[in-house]
């Protein structure tokens, strides 16, 4: 019969035992018994509670002698590793776990040194052929000798998580570019390297964009946000400038070498002109337009802060401009800004004056521009020195003043005069009056009020009168547009929606606007005057068009500079123009002659 194995230890103690009680009474025999008894089952209790644990644990547990061999390693270590089994461990140097040399000399400090924790060791691992642990060494005496136990925990993944956060932190969720505090920090960087060259910074904001979330809704504005990203990621290649997205649709770029502001302005310019493709969001091209603010400044010399708020700067004065415009910070623009603000203050005596006149352009009937649909009415401030200025220099500037809403009932009332005076000469049938609510008037909460009171006042019915207004004032939070125009439908006026893409017209239905054409301006109908329009600019027309047509809404377009992008524009659905290539900025009694050859009198 085969003797049960006994720990060392326990025989030691044994015999410890006998010696003590061959010498012993009865009664102390027996209690020596009793606590041997006690510590041969103490003995067996921590071995089952060592194996348990060597068993599951989930660090990856390794025995080594105490000549640093391994004697065993447990389940999680074979996973760690991805080892078929302890075979090929067992009777292995510990050391050799290492992956590199410089891992297998930490591993065998470790080893000699006794308990330590090394926070980066690379061990071998199939297939990765090496993973980083963290390792734990801790000593277990022995009778005679020290005995090493290895633990190792793998922190690949909290190391993943980390990066993962790391990088969440330091990125825009959902271009992927990366976010503003990533890029204020690598401008500071930028501007810290005090070599040679000059920085640009370039902040880029899209046209309009509120637009294209409240016509097509989020799920596609968020398609165009990642089109853009992914244009700007191709013209900043990496290598030629930083990309980041600041916040909603606003963007910026930031570049660092022997720069001219020449060739800072083309790369916009070339920037702008890439945007204007459509980007295609479940098969509907979305045309986007973008305006920059430019800054170029030394290094060193520039200051991280007020590079910003230049570039700020520039972009506020692109914005006023108009879309799809750029403007390139001047340091001298502070006496520009005196100046601006000066002829902003200006602009109540001129009306006083009467240096603020109303002009007519017409609206033509296509292809033949025979037939005047109707005549535009705007302001022209015939300035003493500055010439003459149209409404969209002056308006936002009026803006700053408060004398929005007097120049937009002085052009109402002017503009019916001239329509009742056609009245009473050429007729009920004569052209229309359209004119185009400058923003702050057209969310005056007291718009209905004015239109009836100068209507009353020049003796015109409701359907005599024709407004426009622009996209972005029917969704401005300041007013609400949309009510007005229901309560100016009722009474008969006419209302046409001047949009510059897909996503502006998609706010007629979605806000049940009671507009029964819409014109078409900005880059949609600039692209389309050069000899070798786009296919895509020609296509991204008709397909408004046949929205359009869906929805029993005609369109027309502004800013046609030739007959032949008139017929152009015909042929793509366009029905109504107006531009340079017809009278411009006429005054009512030269308007009148005109407006005379196609309604004559009597």
């Amino acid at each position: 019969m085969r003797e049960p194995e006994v720990a060392p230890d326990l025989v030691d103690a044994a015999r410890r035992l006998a010696t003590a009680m061959a010498g012993a009474g009865a009664a102390d025999r027996e209690a020596m018994a009793v606590g041997f008894a006690r510590e041969v089952l103490a003995s067996r209790g921590a071995e089952a509670r060592f194996a348990a644990f060597y068993e599951h644990c989930p660090s990856g547990v390794v025995l080594v002698d105490p000549e640093g061999v391994v004697g065993a390693a447990n389940p999680a270590f074979l996973r760690l590793a991805h080892a078929a089994g302890e075979a090929g461990l067992v009777g292995t140097r510990a050391e050799d776990l290492g992956a590199t040399m410089r891992d297998r000399s930490a591993l065998r400090a470790a080893l000699e040194s006794g308990d330590r924790v090394l926070d980066r060791l690379a061990i071998h691992s199939r297939p990765e052929a090496s993973r980083v642990v963290r390792l734990t060494v801790k000593t277990l005496p022995g009778e005679r000798d020290q005995y090493p136990i290895l633990m190792f925990e793998d922190t690949h993944e909290l190391r993943q998580l980390q990066e993962t956060i790391q990088h969440q932190s330091l990125h825009d969720p959902l271009t992927g570019l990366p976010n503003n505090a990533h890029f204020r920090s690598k401008l500071e960087g930028m501007l810290a390297d005090h070599g040679q060259g000059r920085i640009a910074l370039l902040l880029l904001d899209i046209d309009g964009f509120k637009v294209v979330n409240d016509g097509l809704g989020t799920e596609v504005a968020d398609q165009v946000l990642r089109g853009v990203a992914g244009t700007l990621r191709e013209v900043f290649a990496p290598g030629k400038g930083f990309v980041a997205r600041l916040f909603g649709d606003g963007f910026a770029v930031a570049l660092r070498g022997d720069l001219e502001p020449a060739s800072v302005v083309k790369l916009v310019e070339q920037t702008i002109a890439e945007l204007a493709k459509p980007v295609y969001a479940d098969g509907v091209g979305v045309g986007v337009s973008a305006s920059a603010g430019i800054v170029v400044a030394e290094v060193p010399g520039a200051e991280h802060g007020e590079l910003i708020r230049s570039a700020e700067v520039a972009l506020h004065r692109a914005k006023e401009l108009g879309k799809a415009q750029w403007v390139l910070f001047d340091p001298r623009s502070g006496q520009a800004d005196r100046d601006r603000y000066r002829l902003a203050s200006a602009i109540a005596g001129a009306l006083e004056l009467g240096e603020i006149t109303v002009v007519y352009q017409p609206h033509v009937v296509l292809p033949d521009a025979r037939i005047v649909t109707s005549l535009n009415a705007a302001l022209l401030w015939n300035h003493p020195t500055r010439g003459r200025l149209r409404a969209e220099e002056f308006y936002p500037l009026a803006e700053t003043t408060g004398m929005t809403v007097p120049l937009g009932k002085h052009l109402l009332a002017k503009a019916l005069e001239t329509k009742a005076s056609w009245v009473s000469r050429f007729g009920d049938g004569s052209p229309m009056v359209c004119l185009t609510l400058p923003r702050r008037m057209a969310i005056d909460a007291d718009l209905v009020g004015m239109v009836r009171a100068e209507l009353d006042r020049a003796g015109l019915e409701p359907r005599h009168l024709m407004l426009c207004a622009d996209a972005e004032s029917l969704i401005d939070d300041r007013g609400d547009l949309v009510e007005a125009l229901g309560h100016l439908a009722r009474l008969g006026v006419l209302f046409i929606l001047n949009i510059t893409g897909l996503p502006e017209l998609e706010l007629v239905p979605a806000h049940a606007i009671p507009a029964p054409a819409v014109m078409l301006r900005g880059p949609i109908v600039d692209v389309l005057a050069a000899d070798d329009a786009p296919a895509w600019a020609r296509r991204n027309v008709r397909q408004l068009v046949e929205r359009a047509e869906e929805m029993g809404v005609k369109v027309g377009a502004y800013g046609v500079v030739s007959q032949t992008q008139a017929e152009l524009l015909y042929g793509l659905g366009v029905v109504v123009a107006s531009g340079s290539y017809q009278p411009e900025y006429q005054t009512s009694s030269e308007a009148e002659t005109w407006v005379g050859r196609t309604f004559p009198m009597g």
